[in-house]
């Protein structure tokens, strides 16, 4: 599988705007439906088993995308050509070992820690 990106949350005029720059990098774009996002984030790659998890309670409270199978290259130009779009506002996080048991919920709320703690250091 080559680079995906999972995108949870994102609304019809930032999504269509995704999927345009996804296009045209040759990067599959996967919408998770609500009904997924209790998923572990690595059952997309099929790196863990596709069952709900019990952290995946709830829905995912903003937009997020998990970048999967990127190389640096591709990561580079990916997210340049989401600044440049003006899409792909929310949160974002690159699957790992460690992520890939997470289901969205919990994951997002990683990261939205991780924000507020840099935020709190600047």
């Amino acid at each position: 599988m080559g680079a995906t990106v999972l995108a949870y949350g994102y609304e019809d005029k930032e999504r269509k705007a995704l999927k345009e720059v996804c296009a045209r990098l040759g990067i599959r774009l996967r919408q998770v439906t609500p009904a997924e996002q209790a998923l572990p984030v690595g059952s997309f790659f099929g790196l863990a088993p596709r069952e709900p998890r019990a952290d995946g309670h709830g829905a995912v409270p903003g937009p997020m995308l998990v970048l999967g199978n990127f190389t640096s290259r591709q990561l580079d130009g990916f997210l340049s050509a989401l600044r440049t779009a003006r899409a792909g506002t929310g949160l974002k996080a690159v699957l790992t070992e460690h992520n890939a048991g997470w289901s969205g919920p919990a994951l997002y709320a990683e990261l939205a820690r991780e924000r507020a703690a840099l935020g709190g250091q600047q």
